[in-house]
C-alpha cells in the first residue's frame, strides 16, 4: 500500500481513498488496483518478455479504461533489479527534478519506489507506491523518482506518445522549458 509523506512536516498516510483526496488538488490521480489476479509465478523476479505481455493481459480492463480518459495509445513494462545491466546509470535518468511533456504514468506490480512531487504551492511530497498502486503524474509538473534500497521495480507505464517522453531536467534547462512553453512561467 502507498504511503505518503509531508516533506515538512513528515506526516504520512497509508489510506487509498485518503491519498488519492491529497493528491487530487495538485493534480495528480492515484488509484490501488491490486495485484491479487497475477500468477504467483509473475511476482518477485524479473520477468521475461513473454511473462511482461501477460502482465499487460491481467490488466488490460484499468488499462483500456486510461487509454481512452488519458488518450494513451501505448502500455509496455519495464522492470528494474539489482541485477539490471547499468541500473544506476538508468536510475540517475529520474532521480533529478525534471518535467515531460505528457503524463508519466505508472502501475506497479511488484517492488518499490518513490516519486518526489513538488506542487506550485505547499511542501514536497513523497509517494513511496507499492504493487498495486497505479499513479499518473500530470504533464508539466515537477517531480523525481527514486527506487527503495532493494532496487526492484517492476511497472506498466502507459504513453501518449509511442516513442516514449523524455525528461526535461529543472537544473539543466528548466528556464529553456519555460521559454519553449512546455512549463508555465
Amino acid at each position: 500500500m502507498a504511503v505518503v509523506t509531508a516533506l515538512d512536516t513528515k506526516l504520512q498516510t497509508t489510506d487509498p481513498r485518503a491519498i488519492a483526496r491529497l493528491l487530487a488538488p495538485v493534480g495528480i490521480a492515484f488509484e490501488h488496483w491490486g495485484v491479487e489476479r497475477l500468477p504467483a509465478h509473475l511476482r518477485g523476479r524479473n520477468l521475461s518478455t513473454e511473462e511482461k505481455q501477460q502482465v499487460l493481459e491481467a490488466y488490460k480492463p484499468e488499462l483500456d479504461r486510461m487509454k481512452s480518459q488519458g488518450g494513451y495509445v501505448t502500455a509496455d513494462v519495464i522492470s528494474l533489479w539489482p541485477d539490471t545491466p547499468n541500473i544506476e546509470a538508468l536510475c540517475c535518468k529520474f532521480d533529478k527534478k525534471h518535467i515531460h511533456t505528457e503524463d508519466e504514468v505508472r502501475f506497479v506490480v511488484q517492488g518499490r519506489g518513490v516519486f518526489r512531487v513538488f506542487p506550485d504551492t505547499g511542501a514536497a511530497l513523497d509517494i513511496e507506491l507499492h504493487p498495486g498502486d497505479y499513479i499518473s503524474v500530470p504533464a508539466r509538473y515537477k517531480h523525481l523518482f527514486f527506487l527503495c534500497a532493494d532496487k526492484q521495480i517492476t511497472c506498466i507505464r502507459l504513453f501518449v506518445d509511442a516513442g516514449g517522453w523524455v525528461a526535461h531536467y529543472a537544473d539543466e534547462g528548466l528556464e529553456q522549458a519555460r521559454a519553449a512553453g512546455l512549463v508555465a512561467k
